[in-house]
C-alpha cells in the first residue's frame, strides 16, 4: 500500500492508483472534465492538475501514478487559477448559447465556468458556425460546442468497440466526425452521447421537450430485454420524458441501448387506450373497467359451469412482473382450478453465469447467437472481456457480428454447416477427436470459461449441456429473450411446474386444446400469439372460442380477436420486480401515472368476483412467493441472484437441428436491436431505423437477385410467399438470408420452422 498527503489528509492505497483515485480515497473534490471511470486516463482538458511537492510541473491527477510519501495539493491560488485558465481557452469556441442548448442546467463546462466565476471572455471569442448534423436518427451532433474531451470517441472504442466516430485533422483544426465525413450510422446505442460533457451530443427524442431542473427521476430497472439495466426515468406531470443512465448504480456501469435509451416515447403513445373495450355484434365499444371485470368475471363462471375448469387457459407474457406472473400462475390453478398455464418461455435451461463471469472470464464461446443484438448490455461485457482482460473469444454464427472485431476466431458458415461445426467442436472436447482440437483444449485448459447460448433451440442446449458435462469449471449462460423470461417461468407460469420448479400434474398442450376444442376460454396476460411462429397457424382459433381476455398496453393483434381487451400499465407506470438472464432479481418502481390499472389489479379483482381474494399490494404478495416459492424464499428482491436446481432439462438429448422445406437459400431468424416486432414497433422512434421486418442479405445475393436496398424480395416457403424490404448486409453469409421471427408479418413464415430453406424473387412493390 501507498501513504501520501492530498491537502493535508492522509490515505492509504493500492499500488497503481492514480492521484485522482487517491484524492477520492481521501475525500477530496478535483475537478474534472474528459475523465470517466469506465474509461482509459487521458489527461486532455487539465482541469485536475494539481500540484505535488517537489514537482517543478503541475501533474494531471487522472494520469499520475500516485507515489509513496507524495505530498499534493488541490486548492491553490494558483491551480484555481490555471484552471480558470484551462475553462477559458475552451470557451474561446465555444458558443454561449446555454439559454438554448439542450445540456443545459446538467453541462459540466456550464457548472465549471460557475465554478471559477468567469463572467467575462478575457480572450477573443471566435465561435465557429458549422451546420449540425442530424444524420443520426437518434443523436444531434453539434461539432461547436465539442471540447475535444474525447469521450466519446474513446467510449465508441473501448466499450462499444465500433469506432464510429474519430479524431480527425489536428492542431486547432481538431474535430470529432465520422470517416470520409460519412452519415453517422452506427449502432445507435447512445453511449458516446451519455459521456458527452457539454452540449455536442444530444438526445434527439428529448431534444426541446424540457429541461433538466423540471424532471422528477425515477431509478428503475429497464423492461425491453432480459440483460435487467439500471435506468432512470426522468418525467414530468406523468409522461416520460427520457431515459438516462447513472454509471454509479446497477449492473450495467451506466451503459444502455437503443431501445433502453431511445424507445421511450411508447409510453406517452396517443395509440395507447384509456378504457377497456368489450366485443360486441358491431365490434369493439368503450366500456368503465368495472363492466369490463364484471363481463368477464361471468364468462369464466359460466364456462367453467358448463365446461369445467380445464376448458379455460392462461396464458402468461414476460412482460409481467414477478408478482403479476405468481398471481397469474395462481388466479388460473387456484382461483378457476385450471392446469392450463401457459407461457411461451423456456424451463428447458437456467441461468448459472453473471455479467462479472463474462466479464472476468478468459475464455469466452458464443454459439449461433448474436448477442449484440438480442442481448446488447451482455454483449458489451463479451466485448470488454475480450479487448481488455483479454479473454479468448471464439464465435460460431452465420453473420459476422460486432464481436467479430474481438473474437481470435470467427467460424462463419450458413446454419446448417454451423451446427456442424459446433456439433464438431463439442466432440473434439468430449474425446479429444475432431477438428477443433486446439480450440477444445484452450476451452479445457482455462481457468473461467463461460459459454454464451440461444436456450430457445433445443439443439442449442443440448451442446451447451455437453460442454458443461465435460468441461468442469465452465460457466453457461442462456441468452433469454425478454425483461422478465427468467422470472416468469421461475413463477411457475409453465405448462406442468409451479413455483420454484415444483413439478404439478400437466394440463393440456395448448396446440392440442386448441385444435381439438377442448380449449373454450383464453386468458391473456399480456402476450400477443399473432407473433409466435408456433401457434400463427392456431389465431384463427380465438374465433371459435367462447371467450378471450386479453390484457396488453396496445390493442395488439391478440387484442382485436378477443372478446374483451383491458389496457394495462407499462412497466413505468407500475411497481414490483424482474429477474434478468442472470438469475438476478431487482425492483421496478413507478414513475408515472396513466389511469391503468396493472395486470395485479386485474387479477386481483376478477378472483374477487370469482369468489377468492389475491392480494395486489407487492409486499403481500412477495410473502406469498417466499412461502411458495423456495427459490425466493429468502431472497432479496432488490438484486440478489437465484440459485437454480437444474441448468439443464435432463431429457435435452440427441436433439435435431429444425431445418425444414426446401429451396436455394437457408432463412435463420435474426435479432433486431433497436426493436421486436410486439411491443418496441410501437415506439415511433426505433422505427424511424426499422418500420418493418427487413431481410438482411449478402450484397453478392443481391446483385444477382438484380435488387438494391430497401426493394423487396418475396420468400417462397413451400406454397406461400411472403415480400419483406431488403437490407443489403456484407456481414450475412452468402447464400444466407435473415429475417426477424417475432413480427406478426414473419411469424407465418417460420411457423414452418426455425430453419428453412427457401426461394427468393424479386417483388415490385
Amino acid at each position: 500500500m501507498l501513504t501520501l498527503t492530498i491537502d493535508g489528509i492522509e490515505v492509504k492505497v493500492k499500488e497503481g492508483s492514480t492521484i485522482l483515485d487517491a484524492a477520492k480515497e481521501a475525500g477530496v473534490d478535483i475537478p474534472l472534465l474528459c475523465h470517466h471511470k469506465m474509461l482509459h486516463p487521458f489527461g486532455a482538458c487539465r482541469v485536475c492538475l494539481v500540484e505535488v511537492e517537489g514537482s517543478p510541473k503541475l501533474m494531471t491527477a487522472c494520469t499520475t501514478p500516485a507515489a509513496d510519501k507524495m505530498n499534493i495539493f488541490t486548492q491553490t491560488e494558483k491551480l484555481q487559477r490555471v484552471r480558470k485558465t484551462a475553462i477559458e481557452l475552451l470557451l474561446i469556441n465555444h458558443p454561449l448559447d446555454c439559454p438554448v442548448c439542450d445540456k443545459g442546467g446538467e453541462c459540466t463546462l456550464q457548472d465549471l465556468t460557475f465554478e471559477f466565476g468567469i463572467n467575462d471572455e478575457r480572450f477573443d471569442a471566435e465561435p465557429n458556425d458549422t451546420p449540425v448534423d442530424h444524420s443520426n436518427p437518434f443523436i444531434e451532433r453539434d461539432i461547436d460546442r465539442c471540447v475535444l474531451c474525447g469521450k466519446c470517441v474513446r467510449i465508441c472504442d473501448e466499450v462499444v468497440n465500433i469506432q464510429a466516430i474519430s479524431f480527425q485533422n489536428r492542431g486547432t483544426d481538431t474535430i470529432i466526425g465520422t470517416s470520409f465525413d460519412q452519415p453517422w450510422h452506427c449502432e445507435y446505442c447512445g453511449q458516446c452521447m451519455s459521456v458527452c460533457p457539454v452540449g455536442s451530443l444530444n438526445n434527439r427524442v428529448y431534444l426541446f421537450k424540457n429541461r433538466p431542473w423540471n424532471l422528477e427521476s425515477t431509478y428503475s430497472t429497464c423492461g425491453f430485454c432480459s440483460c435487467g439495466c439500471t435506468v432512470v426515468v426522468d418525467h414530468q406531470d406523468n409522461e416520460v420524458f427520457r431515459i438516462s443512465e447513472d454509471p454509479e448504480a446497477g449492473i450495467n456501469h451506466g451503459f444502455l441501448c437503443a431501445k433502453g435509451r431511445f424507445g421511450f416515447e411508447l409510453f406517452n403513445s396517443t395509440k395507447r387506450k384509456s378504457k377497456p373495450m368489450i366485443k360486441g355484434k358491431s365490434g369493439f365499444s368503450e366500456k368503465e373497467y368495472t363492466d369490463a371485470i364484471d363481463f368477464s368475471a361471468d364468462k369464466i363462471v359460466k364456462i367453467k359451469e358448463e365446461h369445467g375448469p380445464e376448458s379455460i387457459g392462461v396464458i402468461v407474457s414476460p412482460r409481467l412482473t414477478n408478482e403479476e406472473a405468481f398471481l397469474a400462475q395462481k388466479f388460473g390453478r387456484d382461483v378457476i382450478g385450471t392446469k392450463n398455464i401457459y407461457s411461451f418461455e423456456t424451463a428447458d435451461a437456467l441461468p448459472e453465469g453473471t455479467y462479472e463471469d463474462v466479464e472476468n472470464s478468459d475464455y469466452i464461446l458464443v454459439l449461433n447467437n448474436d448477442v449484440t443484438e438480442s442481448n446488447p448490455i451482455l454483449g458489451l461485457a463479451v466485448r470488454r472481456a475480450a479487448r481488455h482482460n483479454p479473454a479468448k473469444l471464439n464465435v460460431f454464427y452465420s453473420k459476422y457480428t460486432a464481436l467479430r472485431r474481438v473474437s481470435s476466431e470467427f467460424i462463419k458458415d450458413n446454419p446448417k454447416k454451423i451446427y456442424e461445426e459446433i456439433d464438431d467442436l463439442v466432440s473434439t472436447v468430449e474425446s479429444g477427436k475432431g477438428n477443433y482440437k486446439a480450440m477444445a483444449e484452450e476451452l479445457s485448459k482455462a481457468e473461467k470459461p463461460v459459454v454464451i447460448y440461444d436456450p430457445y433451440a433445443r439443439k442449442d442446449i443440448e451442446f451447451a449441456k455437453r460442454l458443461k458435462n465435460s468441461v468442469n469449471n465452465l460457466i453457461t449462460v442462456p441468452c433469454k429473450w425478454k425483461n422478465n423470461s427468467q422470472g416468469i417461468a421461475d413463477m411457475g407460469c409453465v405448462n406442468g411446474l409451479k413455483p420454484g420448479y415444483k413439478e404439478a400434474e400437466k394440463g393440456e398442450g395448448l396446440r392440442e386444446a386448441l385444435e381439438t376444442d377442448k380449449l373454450k376460454a383464453l386468458i391473456v396476460f399480456g402476450e400477443n400469439l399473432a407473433t409466435k411462429a408456433e401457434f400463427k397457424d392456431l389465431t384463427g382459433s380465438f374465433k371459435k372460442l367462447d371467450f378471450v381476455m386479453v390484457s396488453d398496453p396496445f390493442f395488439s393483434e391478440s387484442a382485436e380477436l378477443a372478446d374483451v381487451y383491458l389496457p394495462v400499465a407499462t412497466f413505468t407506470e407500475k411497481d414490483g420486480s424482474f429477474t434478468n438472464l442472470e438469475g438476478r432479481v431487482q425492483q421496478i418502481f413507478k414513475a408515472v401515472e396513466k389511469g391503468l390499472p396493472t395486470d395485479a389489479d386485474i387479477i386481483g379483482d376478477l378472483s374477487a368476483k370469482l369468489s377468492k381474494e389475491l392480494p395486489r399490494d407487492i409486499e403481500s404478495v412477495r410473502d406469498m412467493i417466499k412461502k411458495e416459492n423456495k427459490l425466493y424464499s429468502s431472497i432479496n428482491f432488490d438484486g440478489e441472484v437465484i440459485s437454480y436446481p437444474y441448468l439443464f432439462a435432463e431429457d435435452i438429448k440427441d436433439e435435431k437441428m429444425e431445418l425444414a422445406s426446401t429451396g436455394k437459400y437457408y432463412l435463420a431468424p435474426a435479432s433486431l436491436r433497436l426493436h421486436s416486432g410486439s411491443y418496441t414497433r410501437h415506439s415511433p422512434d426505433l422505427s424511424k431505423v426499422y418500420s418493418e421486418a427487413m431481410l438482411e442479405i449478402n450484397p453478392e445475393d443481391a446483385k444477382a437477385l438484380n435488387v438494391e436496398e430497401g426493394e423487396y424480395l418475396a420468400v417462397k416457403v413451400g406454397d406461400m410467399t411472403r415480400k419483406y424490404k431488403v437490407n443489403i448486409d456484407k456481414h450475412v453469409d452468402k447464400g444466407t438470408v435473415f429475417l426477424p421471427n417475432d413480427y406478426n408479418e414473419t411469424a407465418a413464415v417460420f411457423h414452418k420452422g426455425r430453419y428453412l430453406k427457401v426461394d427468393l424473387v424479386k417483388h415490385e412493390a
